[in-house]
């Protein structure tokens, strides 16, 4: 059964695959649905920047925290967060080259394999700004 993914603009999509890469090693990862990224992606380490989203067609995506991470000394934890499209960020074609490694998963072998893909389904690179 598909993700729903709400979106800024109240539409809502559904999508099968999201891809996260993890900023700190440049590499990708594929997670059959957007309960898995979550599950995957603690909030502390998306609201620091330690991941970016794209949903199946490569389309950008944003966390939009809906509780806050507590952080109080040296620990933190809790949080929660959705993914919704982000129009001003760069889609998943654009951004491949800065990305260096793709985690083992049973959909894709290589970040060509990535590329072909989006390709395939038609989202244009855009470049941020």
């Amino acid at each position: 059964m598909p993700t729903t993914l709400d979106t800024r603009d109240g539409l809502r999509h559904k999508t099968l695959m999201i891809f996260a890469a993890a900023t700190d090693e440049n590499t990708l990862f594929v997670f059959p649905s957007m309960a898995a990224a979550i599950a995957h992606c603690e909030a502390i380490d998306v609201e620091d920047g330690g991941w970016r989203f794209w949903n199946g067609s490569g389309s950008a995506l944003v966390a939009e925290f809906t509780a806050p991470v507590h952080r109080a000394g040296l620990m933190a934890g809790g949080g929660s967060y959705r993914l919704v499209t982000a129009t001003d960020k760069p889609t998943l074609a654009a951004s491949l080259g800065d990305i260096d490694h793709l985690d083992a998963n049973p959909r894709f072998a290589t970040l060509s394999d990535v590329g072909d893909h989006l390709a395939a389904v038609g989202v244009a690179p855009r470049r941020e700004d």
